[in-house]
């Protein structure tokens, strides 16, 4: 036999190699354990989603309220460093692109990398 075709000696892996019940009693033990969890799903089981956020309102309603006050001061706190152009998709499509060269990419006295990559040759 080539290495390949050798079995691997899995047996030490199994709890149950050496006791032929183990899982009969691991089965009846995690379904014991369960057994409160089932049950109460069993009875939510024709819950739809109104319920559940109905059961949920008083952590999702408060978090949500805070995410969006959290979200309108950073909006209205911070100021772009540079201002943003939006571009069509269309325009940026059918316009004729000339790609910049490694010196075209890197911002002008910022020290940092802008992330630029193409423009148009009169720009957009």
């Amino acid at each position: 036999m080539t290495e390949l075709e050798d079995p691997v000696r899995l047996e030490a892996l199994d709890p149950g190699s050496s006791d032929p019940g183990f899982w009969v009693r691991f089965h009846s033990r995690v379904l014991a354990d369960a057994q409160g969890e089932l049950a109460r799903r069993r009875m939510a089981g024709d819950l739809g989603i109104v319920d559940l956020v109905f059961a949920w309102r008083r952590a999702l309603v408060p978090m949500t309220l805070l995410a969006a006050a959290l979200a309108g001061i950073l909006t209205m706190t911070s100021t772009p460093e540079t201002p943003v152009q939006t571009v069509a998709l269309e325009e940026f499509l059918t316009e004729d692109l000339n790609l910049l060269t490694d010196a075209g990419v890197q911002g002008q006295g910022s020290g940092h990398w802008s992330s630029v990559f193409a423009s148009t040759e009169e720009g957009f």
